[in-house]
């Protein structure tokens, strides 16, 4: 006869059995976090690929409409350039002409030529009219100048005015672009290199050049005192391809997702009126894509910024 407790062996199956359902629970419950970390991954690596779908469609837009304006501007501006600096000869033609009368009138004073010219020249004011002609023509060269840098951050935009590349060390370059705005640096930023040695990259130094100028002097205006930037440069494979990354990342005062997604627009700035013309970003998305390159931001409000460059290298670089 068994000797088996009928309620010990129900409760045992019953412990057995809720045991068994709780691991079950478990493992599917580590499973659905799993996958909703996976999707969370999968959703931001998309929103991020359309960002930079609709930044490279935007820029294709902008670009053909850019390159028209450009163009069209230029001629005006090419002539107009001209006929200033002809006028300036001119003018300083006739300033010439009445330093010789001024220097000589005193021979002439019975004449009543003199007496007329002297009249009209107080009244005319002409010493005055003189000098401020003189800044008038600078100020207006000057003007037209920056109108005609800025067609020429348009082409770039548009990637006209292709020129030849040649190998280069990342960076040396980077060195050289600290350098050359080191005195709009060194006053307020902490400048800290993670650099490691990496192969030489096809490019047109210059633009490259260009590009970190543009972030770092960007870099110093987002800071207060003691800012710092950190830079780094790196390799990695990453969809079957080789490239030489660099990061420039400060800790200033960081962007708001509204303004990320329009920095790389022509003539966007957060800057105040008269202070920037809004192209550095988009000129530079310009060149590192005609490099077929990346750019890539990423900002927290507060925390700071990090642009992130990846250029390819070529096959026979590896």
């Amino acid at each position: 006869m068994s000797t088996t407790d009928p309620y010990k062996a129900a409760y045992e199956r019953e412990h057995f059995a809720r045991k068994k359902a709780e691991q079950l629970l478990d493992d599917k419950t580590r499973t659905l976090y799993d996958s909703v970390v996976q999707l969370q991954s999968t959703v931001s690596a998309l929103e991020e690929a359309q960002d930079q779908l609709v930044q490279s469609e935007k820029m294709a837009s902008i670009g053909q409409l850019a390159a028209g304006v450009a163009h069209e501007i230029n001629n005006p501006i090419g002539f107009s350039l001209s006929n200033l600096t002809t006028l300036s000869e001119y003018i300083e033609s006739f300033i010439h002409l009445d330093e010789i009368v001024i220097s000589n009138i005193s021979t002439l004073t019975d004449h009543p030529l003199t007496t007329q010219y002297q009249a009209y020249r107080k009244q005319e004011d002409m010493d005055f009219i003189i000098g401020d002609l003189k800044e008038l023509l600078s100020d207006t060269i000057k003007g037209l100048n920056r109108v005609s840098a800025i067609v020429a951050n348009l082409k770039k935009v548009t990637h006209a005015g292709e020129l030849e590349m040649e190998f280069g060390d990342i960076n040396d370059i980077i060195d050289e672009s600290i350098k050359v705005v080191w005195s709009e640096l060194k006053y307020k930023m902490q400048v800290e290199k993670q650099f490691t040695e990496v192969p030489l990259i096809l490019c047109h130094s210059g633009e490259i050049h260009q590009v970190l100028m543009n972030l770092f002097l960007n870099a110093s205006h987002a800071c207060e005192d003691k800012g710092l930037l950190i830079i780094k440069t790196y390799t990695k494979k990453e969809k079957g391809k080789n490239w030489v990354v660099i990061e420039v990342a400060d800790n200033g005062k960081g962007m708001p997702r509204e303004v990320r997604k329009k920095i790389f627009d022509p003539f966007f700035t957060t800057k105040p009126v008269g202070v920037g013309t809004g192209l550095g970003l988009s000129v530079s998305f310009g060149i590192i894509e005609k490099h077929k390159g990346i750019i890539k931001v990423t900002s927290e409000e507060g925390k700071g910024t990090t642009f992130t460059i990846s250029l390819p290298l070529l096959d026979d670089e590896t």
